[in-house]
């Protein structure tokens, strides 16, 4: 029995880790005010998948609306960007069903219909609405959380393979127009304020995954 036991031992540790990278852990607090929680979920290769999936869905609907040949040219039309918002939506959805009912998919999709609503109206101050979906790797420093609803001090930088971003730049010369990036491209901001999900590193044979930042950020830029 003793023998049986130091001959399990690693297979349960490796079990345990494998475990462990499959968890993602979700911190939510809400950005309107105080409190929050935080808990541990598994998420299965197919569930990550299904994610996957709906946010190329995402970037291949961003890549035909900023076509030249589509109704808004390289910019976006009023009816392209709602398409876009319904399909954020539809990514939040199945975040929701993931997760479970912890995960606040109404409150989530008014806050992501309010940054829109800035965003497009140019309703601002020094704060910029920054909306970014792709796959890639996120990297945070000092930061262990996959998923956040809330506040964050600490810098963000995103690496998008393939993705799509939008924000305002701090240039007086263009106010009102959105900077848009598609594709392979980096993100960064400061002081983030909003929703942060990160897929890129739950253990299934990949560093990269899906990422959402959806928010207001300070000396948000791309490149």
């Amino acid at each position: 029995m003793l023998f049986f036991g130091l001959a399990m031992t690693p297979g349960i540790s490796a079990a345990a880790e494998k475990v462990k990278k499959h968890q993602i852990t979700i911190k939510m607090d809400d950005p309107y005010g105080s409190g929050g929680y935080e808990f541990r979920k598994l998420i299965t290769h197919s569930q990550l998948e299904e994610v996957n999936d709906s946010v190329n869905e995402f970037i291949m609907l961003a890549k035909d609306s900023m076509d030249e040949n589509s109704p808004g040219g390289s910019d976006l039309s009023e009816q392209e960007w709602e398409k876009i918002e319904g399909k954020v939506y539809t990514v939040i959805d199945i975040l929701g069903a993931i997760i479970g009912k912890d995960f606040p998919v109404k409150e989530t999709k008014e806050y992501v219909a309010e940054v829109l609503s800035t965003l497009l109206k140019f309703t601002y101050t020094i704060r910029q609405p920054l909306i970014s979906i792709g796959v890639g790797i996120t990297w945070i420093p000092f930061y262990d959380y996959e998923t956040m609803f809330g506040r964050l001090i600490k810098p963000v930088f995103i690496h998008h393979l393939l993705g799509f971003s939008a924000t305002f730049k701090l240039n007086p010369f263009k106010l009102g127009f959105p900077s848009l990036s598609y594709g392979l491209h980096r993100v960064r901001t400061f002081f983030f304020n909003g929703l942060l999900i990160d897929f890129s590193n739950l253990g299934y044979d990949r560093i990269v995954g899906p990422q959402i930042l959806i928010g207001y950020g300070f000396f948000t830029g791309f490149a």
